[in-house]
């Protein structure tokens, strides 16, 4: 089961080297789609992506979450499916006036949906059966320390790192465009 988990984290970790430049390059910095006001909506599907992200993974990699914990991961990653879904349908309107998406966008966009089903599906097949369980002796399942998780080493970063994104994402919500000509992205 170690294998899977190296495997998820390493399509965890294409995955977000991906979408980093998919979500900072042209999001936030080329499109600024947080000040155009026909991508409005979009920046805030992105924003509820940014906000869901940490911890779903964090829900889904580590080994102390097991029982409940497992199964609200597994309900963020559908949410998120769901808000991907309602993404594509608004890009199309979002971006009119940009020319659409670019090949290249597109083709990382279609890469994301397959690394992320891909480490979603790896990590989820390495967690021992006793972790699906919802009640243990008849009460709610608690976080359980396990065995040395090196997983924590990636999640940890990915888990900080994402809650700073979700906070620029959210900062932008209130960006008006009236305020400041250019931003300067670092």
């Amino acid at each position: 089961m170690q294998e899977l988990k190296i495997l998820a984290c390493i399509f965890l970790f294409i995955f977000i080297t991906i979408a980093s430049i998919d979500g900072i390059y042209f999001h936030l910095y080329k499109y600024k789609l947080f000040a155009i006001k026909e991508s409005k909506k979009e920046h805030l599907l992105h924003t509820a992506n940014s906000f869901l992200f940490p911890f779903t993974v964090l829900f889904l990699f580590l080994d102390t979450f097991q029982g409940l914990y497992l199964w609200i991961g597994i309900f963020l990653t559908l949410l998120t499916l769901v808000i991907e879904f309602l993404d594509v349908f608004e890009e199309n309107k979002s971006r009119k006036n940009l020319g659409g998406l670019t090949s290249l966008e597109y083709s990382m966009h279609f890469a994301m949906s397959g690394l992320r089903a891909t480490f979603t599906t790896l990590i989820l097949v390495s967690k021992p059966q006793q972790h699906w369980s919802i009640f243990k002796n008849g009460l709610a399942s608690e976080i359980q320390l396990s065995e040395f998780d090196y997983t924590k080493f990636m999640v940890y970063p990915i888990f900080v790192i994402g809650i700073i994104v979700f906070l620029i994402h959210f900062s932008l919500i209130f960006y008006k465009n009236d305020s400041i000509k250019e931003i300067k992205m670092i």
